[in-house]
């Protein structure tokens, strides 16, 4: 792919799609800020829902993080101005029979709760819909999030370190990588509408415990990516059930991100929760620790600074549709090597 001379800005380009900003359990009676493509929001929870608008009150710029939901909207802590979730004002309390200034409304954001996720959209008109994960809604799975992460670096490099194939048996020695398989076998990458789609099998590690020889097990691996910035990685081991994590990185700004990260696994599986919050918490530092070192901070647009082979095809090609994304391109477009 050549180099790009004039990319959409990085919040052009990615403003109209669905980025989670909060866990639905963080969000209770008080609203909850966000900072989102260089945006700072706010959400709270309504009658019927949940809305999300800038975080600083037209009046005076009080933070309405600071302020409490009502029956009639978000009121703000400092005078009591209160905005419907259209960002309107609708009350001004201290001229009650006074009209209200036109200008006295909030830029307000379409926003969504799924999956145990808060959206948010920046623009008037989503470009994609929310990522499809039928098997969250039907109650037969049972799920466990971690601590939301924040990286210093950039989504787009985030979503590429859980797709690299290559890095699981360096990066994750001692955690669940295999040292003794170096050797990335070949595997396809298949494009889909909105995102991608591939699977391997790897002969996962487990580590020592109590005393026991560590334990290879062929689990199988199946990533499914939704553009831009979201991942669901399966998977299976040989005689168990699977399990699922989904990674959805939030872009904070070009170079930092919010990942919300969580898993759903079979109720059967004992003690799940627990030894996935400890196991993970413990995988994700070994690639923060890559991430954050990598250069340059921001996603490239291009290959023309690293060398890639075969082994990181997967990557490659979630490099190529975000590339082509903020090119304003389908991401289907034909390469130019």
């Amino acid at each position: 792919m050549s180099t790009v001379s004039s990319p959409r800005p990085y919040r052009e380009a990615f403003e109209s799609f669905w980025h989670p900003v909060a866990f639905s359990h963080e969000l209770k009676e008080r609203p909850l800020p966000f900072q989102l493509l260089g945006t700072d929001g706010v959400v709270w929870r309504t009658g019927s829902g949940v809305a999300a608008t800038q975080r600083y009150c037209a009046h005076r710029g009080a933070d309405l993080c600071h302020g409490q939901p009502s029956a009639e909207g978000l009121r703000c802590g400092f005078h009591g101005w209160t905005y419907g979730g259209d960002g309107r004002c609708v009350k001004v309390p201290s001229q009650p029979n006074a009209p209200i200034p036109g200008k006295a409304r909030l830029a307000s954001y379409a926003c969504a709760e799924r999956y145990g996720l808060v959206w948010v959209c920046l623009a008037s008109q989503p470009a994609a819909p929310l990522p499809e994960w039928p098997e969250l809604e039907d109650g037969s799975l049972a799920t466990v999030p971690l601590p939301r992460l924040d990286w210093d670096v950039s989504a787009g490099r985030m979503l590429e370190i859980v797709l690299d194939v290559a890095h699981l048996s360096w990066v994750h020695d001692g955690t669940f990588g295999n040292p003794e398989q170096q050797e990335v076998p070949a595997y396809d990458v298949e494009r889909r509408p909105g995102g991608l789609r591939a699977q391997i099998q790897y002969p996962a590690l487990s580590p020592s415990i109590g005393g026991m020889a560590p334990r290879v097990d062929r689990t199988t691996l199946t990533y499914d990516v939704t553009l831009p910035f979201t991942v669901r990685l399966a998977f299976k081991p040989t005689l168990f059930y699977t399990h699922t994590v989904y990674a959805a990185a939030s872009p904070v700004s070009e170079e930092k991100m919010q990942c919300f990260y969580f898993a759903s696994y079979h109720p059967r599986i004992r003690n799940f929760g627990d030894m996935f919050v400890k196991s993970e918490l413990a995988i994700l530092e070994q690639d923060r620790r890559i991430a954050e070192g990598q250069r340059p901070k921001a996603h490239p647009l291009d290959f023309a600074g690293e060398v890639h082979v075969r082994a990181d095809r997967l990557p490659i090609e979630y490099r190529r549709a975000v590339a082509a994304l903020r090119l304003g391109q389908p991401m289907d477009a034909p390469d130019t090597e």
